[in-house]
Parts: structure tokens; C-alpha cells; sequence
């Protein structure tokens, strides 16, 4: 079985990774906590930068400053409904999708943002004061129909590769998805090829729990078999060969990855 992520000490990487990512192996995302949580901390005044940043227009990311983020179901609620890692199973620190902001009764900036939970499609509000705001001019664009990858800086086209896509039984899914992890395998000839990027999305043809171990995470990750370009044959990640995954190694976390039909 091919696809999916891994890191720490080399062995105990491979499992993690195994068990981590799974939507070309096996994986599972250890989901947020979904027991209330309240914020940590008094609301403050509005956070100024942010301001700055959604008035600019740009494509925008949230770096939880503390180990643990509180997500809210609306702006302004004192309790949060989910309480989420603010790191990867490897460490790195979670850069989310900003959605939009607003701002609550008492005057203070609300984020909503992309959540790297199973299933496909969440999002919640966070304190602008919980996170540090930044702008990302980097961007993916994988086209499942030409079936290649375009890397884009600043709007600018930089890198275009051939890549292997998910097969007619387990299709890669169209989306707007982000840079979730970052993993150096070590191992070119693995099942994953020589370094993974792991998505925050999840294949929509494996159920959980059920093939898987846990949810199938989409990936976009190494191949040692230069065939695959250009072929529907993967679980739902998508294969760049390794020669050429080089070229995308240095992508910030938080990336905003779309993959359209």
C-alpha cells in the first residue's frame, strides 16, 4: 500500500507516520479535543496587525501562540466548543487558514479559520489575540485534469511538475486545502517517496476506521517510480517523482494547497 506522511528518532518516524497519515497508507490525525475549553486569557483590545493584514486583502495565516488554541463557534463566545493542538504530531508548528475576520461587541478582531480535522470542510473562530497573523504569498494549484502541480510565488508560476493522482476507486479530492506538515522520510524508495507534505484534508472515498486505522489524510509526497506521472493511481495523494519533489521542499507551512477538477 502506498501514500501517506512520518518523523522523530528514524524508526519510530516511519511509525508515526504510518499512523499518522493515511490517504495513500495508513494514517490518522490525532483530531482536536473536542471538550469546551475557556480562553485562557481575558479578551484585549483589538489586535492591531491583524487589522492591518485583513484590511490589506492578501492571503492570510494564524500561528497559535500558545500549545493549545481554542476555537469558537462565533466571535465574541467566551467558551471555546474545541480545543486544538497547536503542533503537528512531529512538532511544527500549525500555520491556519484565515477565512475572513469580524469583530465582536467589545471591539476585538475574530479569525476564522481553515481546521485541519476530519471531515473536510470545518472551520471556526479564533481570537485575533491567540494568534500571530501573517501573510503568505506562496501557493499550490494541482490540476487534477492536466494532472500537474504548479508551484506559485507571489502569483507568479515558478515550478510546474507531472504528478500521479488518485485512482477512479479512491480519487484525489478537489478543494482548498493547506500545508499541514512537512516530513523528511529519509528513505527515497519507501512507500513515500523521499519527503512528504501532508495536507489538511482527507480522501472522501475511505471511510475511517474501516480500511484505515484512522483518517485518510491526504498528502502530496515522493515517488522512486518516474512512470507514475501522469496516471490516476494513487489512494488520493498525489505523487511528485522524487527528482522533482526538490522544488517544493522549502513551501512554508500553512501553504495554501488547491487541487481543482
Amino acid at each position: 500500500m502506498r501514500d501517506i506522511i512520518e518523523p522523530m528518532p528514524r524508526r519510530l518516524l516511519l511509525m508515526a507516520m504510518v499512523a499518522v497519515l493515511a490517504s495513500c497508507g495508513k494514517g490518522a490525525i490525532a483530531p482536536a479535543d473536542t471538550i469546551p475549553a475557556t480562553r485562557s486569557r481575558p479578551s484585549p483590545p483589538a489586535d492591531v496587525e491583524a487589522d492591518r493584514l485583513l484590511a490589506g486583502g492578501g492571503t492570510l495565516v494564524a500561528i497559535p501562540r500558545d500549545p493549545v488554541l481554542g476555537v469558537h463557534a462565533s466571535p465574541g463566545t467566551e467558551r471555546a466548543y474545541m480545543s486544538l493542538d497547536a503542533a503537528n504530531p512531529w512538532g511544527q508548528r500549525l500555520r491556519l487558514l484565515v477565512i475572513r475576520g469580524a469583530t465582536d461587541v467589545d471591539g476585538d478582531i475574530w479569525l476564522r479559520v481553515q481546521l485541519p480535522i476530519w471531515p473536510n470542510g470545518q472551520a471556526g473562530w479564533v481570537a485575533a489575540s491567540d494568534v500571530r497573523v501573517a501573510e503568505t504569498t506562496e501557493r499550490l494549484v494541482v490540476d487534477l485534469s492536466e494532472r500537474r502541480l504548479v508551484r506559485l510565488s507571489e502569483g507568479r508560476a515558478v515550478t510546474r511538475v507531472p504528478v500521479a493522482i488518485g485512482s477512479a476507486g479512491t480519487p484525489t479530492p478537489p478543494g482548498r486545502y493547506f500545508v499541514w506538515a512537512k516530513v523528511d522520510t529519509g528513505r527515497p524508495s519507501g512507500p513515500y517517496g523521499s519527503f512528504i507534505l501532508g495536507l489538511s484534508g482527507f480522501s472522501d472515498a475511505i471511510e475511517p476506521w474501516s480500511e484505515w486505522p484512522g483518517q485518510p489524510r491526504l498528502a502530496i509526497h515522493g515517488t522512486d517510480d518516474p512512470s507514475d506521472a501522469g496516471h490516476a493511481v494513487s489512494k488520493g495523494c498525489v505523487r511528485v517523482p522524487n527528482a522533482l519533489l526538490a522544488r517544493l521542499t522549502d513551501l512554508p507551512m500553512g501553504t495554501p494547497v488547491i487541487i481543482q477538477p
